[in-house]
């Protein structure tokens, strides 16, 4: 089991924002003393910040911005970050299991090896993100923005084995450019893999054949 960083002595480095900063220092020294509350971060700014392997797990961050910041190997299971900044940001290996992150904003984002159980991203910009090696099963990408995402190896496996076990979800997805060599697993589309202005949604058995034709014949594609 991985043990979470719960003190200020955990901090490899600090928001500039004295705000952001003040937040994270009181959320840590009550997390340090007992379970503590949840990180309250909602609008503030993280920029600057290392926050790798820190214990954030329920953090509410909506709205906030984290461009460029530090998340690696950080536990932010049920966190909120709905409408927030994310480009650019390292969160590779990250538990991320449960976050709702509608609408964030992430373009070139790294979540590589991230464990993304049942994350929503509806509507989320993730272009040119990284989601190599990640485990996707039951994530959900309505409508979301994955142009030139790579994909490389990313689990979507479905087993079944309980209510909260499902496929991705990508209905209306776009995946254009995208890198899916070697993700294996179950899909739920339709997917837009048009590189133009006007959608080009696919669907069934297109959609798999579109998978095995850019390297990943080990996808299968469920009906929604």
């Amino acid at each position: 089991m991985i043990g979470y960083g719960k003190n200020r002595h955990s901090v490899t480095a600090w928001p500039v924002e004295a705000d952001a900063r003040s937040a994270l220092e009181k959320y840590l020294d009550a997390r340090s003393a007992s379970d503590g509350p949840d990180l309250v971060g909602d609008q503030y700014d993280f920029r600057g910040a290392d926050l790798t392997g820190l214990d954030l797990a329920g953090a509410y961050l909506f709205g906030a911005c984290l461009d460029g910041v530090r998340l690696v190997h950080a536990d932010l299971r049920g966190a909120t970050l709905i409408g927030a900044d994310l480009n650019r940001a390292n969160l590779s290996g990250a538990d991320l299991t449960k976050i709702e992150a509608s609408e964030i904003a992430a373009e070139g984002a790294a979540m590589r090896a991230a464990h993304l159980f049942a994350a929503e991203f509806d509507r989320a910009v993730l272009s040119d993100a990284d989601f190599r090696d990640a485990f996707l099963n039951s994530a959900v990408f309505l409508a979301a923005d994955l142009r030139r995402a790579d994909l490389r190896g990313a689990s979507l496996r479905y087993c079944g084995f309980g209510p909260d076990d499902g496929p991705a979800r990508l209905a209306g997805a776009r995946l254009a450019g995208s890198f899916v060599t070697g993700a294996r697993g179950h899909v739920v589309g339709p997917v837009d893999v048009g590189s133009g202005t006007e959608p080009d949604l696919i669907d069934g058995a297109a959609l798999a054949e579109w998978f095995a034709a850019n390297g990943a014949p080990d996808v299968t594609v469920l009906s929604g």
